[in-house]
Formats: C-alpha cells, sequence, structure tokens
C-alpha cells in the first residue's frame, strides 16, 4: 500500500502530545512492513531535523485559498532515519511558531496577549493552511504516487477529506480520521457556519450536517465525507458512542450514537525500542535496569542522580525546564515511598483531584515523596508551585518538557498517579510499567488496559477522597507486602513489551482494517 500519515506533530520532529508517538510509530512500522509510507508535517520554529536527510525542495510552490486570500506554501521532501519518507510544508505562520499547538513562556514576553499555554491565535487558519496544502501537494506529484489511504491524525487534519472529495488526483484514495482526543478544547472547531465556511470555502450544505449546536465539528466533516473513523482504545471507541458521555465530549458523543456513526477502537501499541531501560541509549536514562528480570539496581542510582543532579541542586539548568522545590531523602533513597505524575498538566488529566489529595497523604505518611513534571494550565501549574511551598523537602516540579527529566521524573518513582476524568489511551502507564513503576490509575477509557492488582491499580469514582484511600491501601501493601509490588513491576514491563508492541497492533489490527478499507472499495 501507499499510506500518508497526516499530523501537526511527530516524535523527533515536532513534539506536543501522545499524537507525536502514534504518528511516528505508523510511519516507523508501516515503513518497515515494506508499505510505501510518507509523513507530511508543518515546518515550525522548533522543529529538529537531526533524524531526516536528503532534502529536496520541490521546485514549484502551492497556492492555497482561504480567509479571502491567497497563501503561498512550499514543500522539502526528505527521508527519515527510520525509513519512512516525510513532506515539510513550509509557511511563514507556521515557521514563527516555537510550539505546535500553544505559546510559550518566551512568546509571551514577546507578546502579552500570547499567554503561555494558550491556544494559538491563528489556530483554526493554521489547521486549514495545513490541510488545503497536503490537498494542493496532490496536484504537484504524479497519479502514481498519490496513497491509496490518507489516515489523518486528530482533529487539526480531520476536514482533509472535504478538501480532497472533489480532486481527480485522490479519486481513489480512501480517508482515515483518528480521533486521539474529544473532550473539551481539542475539537478544533469553527464557533458559526459562517466562520466555517469564511474559512474552509465547503459547501454551507456540508458544514450544516457537520454542526454540534452552533459549532461546525471537524470530525463530523470527516464522517460527512466518507471517512472512516477509528480511536485509540475500544474502550474509548465506547466511550464515545455513549450518549450519556455529552459533557466528556464536549457534545459530540450523543451525535455520533444518534447518527449511528461508527468508531472503531486500536489501541495505541508502544515502541519498545525508544524506552528500553535497559539500553542507555534508547532511554536516555543515566544507568541501565532491567525490570522484567526485576534488575532494580540501575532504578535506584538513576534516583539518587535526579535527586542529588536535578532536583537538590541549585546549578541545575535545562532547556525547558523551571524546577520547584527540593526533596528531603535518606542516604540510600530506599525509606522514601515516591509518587510521580508526569504529562500535561490540564483539567482533562484530573490534577486538581491529585493535587487536593497530596495534603492528606504527606500529612499521614512522612516518609512520602511527590513528583510532578510537566505544563500546561496556568492556574494548575500554581496549585503544584504551591504545594513545593507548604511542604518543602516533600514536593518538587519539574515544570516544562526535557526528555530526559520528564523521563527520569516517572523512572525515579516507585508509583506513578494518573487521575485522568477521561483518557483515550494512554501513553504514561505504558512509560511508567516499561521502567518498572506501578501506575495508579482512574478507571476510565485506554487506562483500562491496567490490569487492576496485576500490573497496576485502578479506581472508580474520581475524587479525592476516593484517591486518598486508594493511595492509602497502597501505602500500606508496599510497606507491609513489597514482594506483592515486585511481582506487579515484573508483570507489567512483560505485558507493555510483548503484548502491546506497536509492530503486533500494525499486524494484528491496522493492517487487515486498512486491506478492508481497500477491498470496499473496489467493490
Amino acid at each position: 500500500m501507499k499510506i500518508w500519515v497526516v499530523s501537526m506533530e511527530c516524535a523527533g520532529i515536532a513534539e506536543a502530545g501522545g499524537v507525536k508517538n502514534v504518528a511516528f510509530s505508523l510511519c516507523k512500522e508501516f515503513s518497515e512492513l515494506k508499505h510505501k509510507t510518507t509523513l507530511f508535517i508543518p515546518v515550525y520554529k522548533c522543529t529538529c531535523l537531526d533524524s531526516l536527510f536528503e532534502f529536496n525542495d520541490i521546485e514549484t510552490p502551492a497556492e492555497v485559498e482561504l480567509c479571502g486570500r491567497k497563501e503561498k506554501v512550499t514543500f522539502t521532501t526528505a527521508k527519515s532515519t527510520s525509513n519512512f519518507d516525510v513532506v515539510l510544508v513550509k509557511h511563514r505562520l507556521f515557521a514563527e511558531k516555537e510550539a505546535v499547538y500553544t505559546y510559550t513562556e518566551n512568546e509571551e514576553k514577546q507578546n502579552p496577549a500570547h499567554k503561555k499555554g494558550a491556544g494559538h491565535a491563528d489556530g483554526l487558519f493554521l489547521d486549514v493552511l495545513f490541510q488545503k496544502a497536503v490537498s494542493a501537494y496532490g496536484s504537484l506529484i504524479p497519479r502514481s504516487e498519490i496513497p491509496e489511504i490518507l489516515h489523518c491524525q486528530d482533529a487539526s487534519t480531520a476536514m482533509l477529506p472535504a478538501f480532497i472529495e472533489n480532486s481527480k488526483a485522490f479519486k481513489k484514495t480512501n480517508c482515515v480520521v483518528t480521533i486521539h482526543n474529544a473532550g473539551p478544547f481539542y475539537h478544533h472547531s469553527f464557533t458559526s457556519i459562517g466562520e466555517a465556511a469564511w474559512y474552509t470555502g465547503l459547501a454551507t450544505s456540508l458544514l450544516e450536517k457537520s454542526l454540534n449546536g452552533r459549532a461546525v465539528e471537524p470530525f463530523l466533516v470527516a464522517a460527512n465525507c466518507g471517512a472512516y473513523l477509528t480511536t485509540v482504545s475500544e474502550d474509548y471507541a465506547k466511550e464515545l458512542t455513549d450518549p450519556s458521555n455529552g459533557e466528556a465530549t464536549e457534545g459530540l458523543a450523543p451525535i455520533f450514537a444518534a447518527r449511528h456513526i461508527e468508531i472503531k477502537g486500536i489501541i495505541n501499541g508502544f515502541d519498545f525500542d525508544r524506552y528500553n531501560p535497559a539500553s542507555k541509549d534508547a532511554s536516555k536514562l543515566p544507568f541501565e535496569f532491567d525490570p522484567e528480570k526485576n534488575d532494580l539496581d540501575g532504578k535506584l542510582k538513576c534516583r539518587k542522580f535526579f535527586i542529588q543532579n536535578i532536583v537538590n541542586t541549585d546549578n541545575f539548568k535545562s532547556s525547558g525546564i523551571k524546577k520547584y522545590g527540593k526533596l528531603d531523602c535518606s542516604t540510600e533513597y530506599t525509606k522514601e515511598i515516591f509518587f510521580s505524575y508526569h504529562g500535561r498538566i490540564t483539567s482533562q488529566k484530573g490534577i486538581a483531584v491529585l493535587t487536593a489529595a497530596v495534603p492528606a497523604i504527606l500529612e499521614n505518611f512522612p516518609d512520602v515523596r511527590f513528583i510532578f513534571a510537566g505544563q500546561g494550565e496556568p492556574r494548575l501549574e500554581i496549585d503544584i508551585v504551591r504545594l513545593c511551598e507548604k511542604y518543602p523537602g516533600k514536593v518538587t516540579f519539574m515544570n516544562g518538557y526535557n526528555q530526559t527529566v520528564v523521563r527520569l521524573a516517572t523512572a525515579v518513582s516507585d508509583f506513578v498517579v494518573l487521575p485522568s476524568y477521561f483518557e483515550p489511551c494512554g501513553l504514561e502507564d505504558f512509560i511508567a510499567q516499561v521502567y518498572g513503576t506501578v501506575p495508579v490509575a482512574h478507571r476510565t477509557g485506554g487506562l483500562n488496559k491496567i490490569q487492576d492488582g496485576r500490573t497496576g491499580f485502578l479506581y472508580s469514582c474520581n475524587t479525592p477522597g476516593v484517591l486518598i484511600t486508594k493511595l492509602t491501601e497502597i501505602i500500606m501493601l508496599k510497606m507491609l507486602r513489597p514482594s506483592q509490588i515486585s511481582r506487579m513491576i515484573k508483570s507489567g514491563a512483560y505485558s507493555v513489551h510483548h503484548e502491546y508492541l506497536w509492530k503486533n497492533v500494525i499486524q494484528k489490527k491496522y493492517l487487515p482494517f486498512f486491506k478492508e478499507i481497500l477491498k470496499n472499495s473496489k467493490e
């Protein structure tokens, strides 16, 4: 097959959320299975091209029309060291962005209206520009290079099926749109039919069929253009078509249910080779260890390194990280029980539940320590900073993103806490288990892949009180029955490595699905 993967982000090139890992792994694994795979991605100010080579500029630019004007877009082709092709989409508005979706602290300094963590003011313009550019690229290349499968990643690329619908170049192309997150703030929707028409130029009849209240939804545009919809776990697919999940999906689930729109759930895989703790080159950790063999000496050495050289030193300087709080620890760093949170600091992730639970745990268990790592909503970040100030020596916060630092935050901990209100798939539980860190998660969406009591802990009813009870239970278990935790560490690491490899997901789930699509298109 010829497959195009269209994404605003990709691991190693431009990174933001979990989409980056999916985009990279899809391209890598399909390519290794000898399918001609091409990634389309914009070029931002933050883009890293170190993993690419054989750059070639396309001589003919594309001219796309939106918001009443014509925009010139250029393309550069390249090859990835992971054996897939890349088309870099270039425009001045992408080139000035320091992050994929949101403003950075530096951008706020330059323009106070661009608040750190807030979405780009011209985000909808960028979405449409990128999608129209990909569509226009089809007219610049031979028909033999047009894909049979066009795989769009999330709402920012979900309208591409509409932009190619009447294109002769894409006449035999089948579109798949993967919903990575249908929660509030992730829809990339237009506030009205008028706004959507102004940006996209799409027919009013199509936009009217794609309404969610007054908003025009890209995912509904895709469905109305015959695209196949998928999402990143079977449990989340059920939640997306459950009419009672209106609030968690900002009104989309009841519409999907009422219209009997089918959404196929395919669990995200895990690229073990990029995290393998038995290889420092892969894990980016300072010491090696192997939880599958209960070899955790290197994990303890990582803990010592992290606390001595990052958390508790005034000389630590790292691009992308602002550090708060230090940790008081015993000489060997084995007396304390370490809990961590690593991920986006957003409401969806249940950060408020965790920060409300922390005081009760710290006041009842003097040997517990908390490590937070991530960035996001300023008000939630402030809550974590206040915990660092209120409980000196017991809470630390790595605010921002640095690959080595955030991986260490998870790897040095005994447990990672994931109190998400909803979670389409979840990657942090995978990372934690591979690093011998036991996940504690709210029973929702993709987090249900954790096997309660075997590879981690699940709890229902996402409130501070319930979380306090669960953490208390886990602390007592760690203190009184450490051998049980050891068995869970080994089971979790083995499960992720052998059951959830991307290669297996591609071969057992995606390939049969794509082949079925091609079979149906020929009938």
